[in-house]
């Protein structure tokens, strides 16, 4: 029977698609080919009674259900050093850290975090980029809001220092993996116990932020009726056309607004400095100011209100 030996268990917006395509460049990593099993926050997800720790997760995002087909997502791992999956939702499920361990008490967890306020905001544009309806970005991101709530790290990641040994969990600070992807990869590698030479190509950004030209059209690319009936019934070479028209349907984001960022991380701060305490790592470049570049564009924003894109 082969399980995994690590998981990448988030955050979610925090650089966890760019891992798991790294990871599964390693000829000794054999790595699940469905991203997000999220298979020990299922029994959470479909009986979500922890509103206080933001919206239930949608159902659609939890697609493994039993131990069997969990158990059968990894039978091309035979023979692999390592065997890991992507599933950030684990992080924020709060009985997944119990059950990872009931079942696979020997695992080593990776997690990246990211900048909360820059996280919550990320999460907001993605619900831009699906195309949902949406409010504007003050409406949107509120101390009451799902995504803001789910920037606060510290209890989420304490339950898996609760029960795990410390040296089975690695943390990645996402703004240090942006800046020195290789290093922080060939960290893991030697992490996970495999050969932590080799170097894999960690030149693409994977999954990053944009937003719709035509809000309208996206809600069709990302309906997940139309995806699923797409996936039956067309053929191949149609899908990727469905792809590349769905990339020419974005464009850049917007940006954080500095008043807004100081605003989310004002509520942080406490939860900052315990989480900092955990992981014992100096997490201030977190608080600093906001650099060049960082202001916002005020007729995008504007335009997340009214469900038209902008330009």
């Amino acid at each position: 029977m082969t399980l995994p030996t690590f998981l990448i268990i988030g955050v979610a917006k925090g650089g966890t698609t760019s891992l798991f395509r790294y990871l599964e460049q390693h000829p000794q990593v054999f790595m699940c080919a469905m991203k997000g099993t999220n298979y020990f926050g299922y029994e959470d997800a479909r009986a979500w009674k922890w509103h206080d720790e933001g919206d239930p997760p949608l159902l659609r995002n939890f697609p493994v259900h039993t131990f069997q087909e969990y158990q059968a997502a990894f039978a091309g791992g035979t023979g692999a050093v390592a065997v890991g999956e992507a599933s950030p939702q684990y992080i924020r499920c709060p009985t997944a850290a119990r059950r990872i361990h009931e079942c696979l008490p020997d695992v080593k967890l990776i997690v990246s975090l990211r900048n909360p306020a820059a996280r919550a905001f990320s999460g907001f544009l993605m619900r831009m980029r699906r195309g949902e309806r949406v409010g504007g970005i003050y409406e949107e991101l509120t101390a009451a809001s799902s995504h803001v709530r789910e920037s606060f790290y510290y209890h989420r990641l304490k339950r898996y220092y609760d029960i795990f040994p410390r040296e089975q969990i690695k943390v990645l600070i996402f703004e240090e993996f942006r800046q020195d992807a290789q290093g922080a990869v060939q960290e893991l590698f030697e992490f996970i116990g495999v050969d932590p030479h080799f170097v894999a190509d960690t030149s693409t950004r994977y999954n990053p932020a944009s937003v719709p030209r035509n809000r309208l059209a996206n809600r069709l690319f990302y309906n997940p009726h139309l995806i699923r009936a797409a996936k039956a019934l067309l053929p191949l070479r149609v899908q990727e056309f469905a792809k590349r028209l769905r990339q020419q349907n974005l464009k850049a984001p917007p940006t954080l607004p500095p008043d807004l960022r100081e605003r989310l991380l004002d509520l942080y701060r406490d939860d900052i400095a315990q989480l900092e305490t955990l992981i014992d790592r100096d997490l201030s470049l977190w608080l600093q100011p906001a650099g060049p570049g960082n202001g916002h564009r005020p007729a995008e924003i504007a335009a997340a209100g009214t469900g038209k894109a902008a330009g």
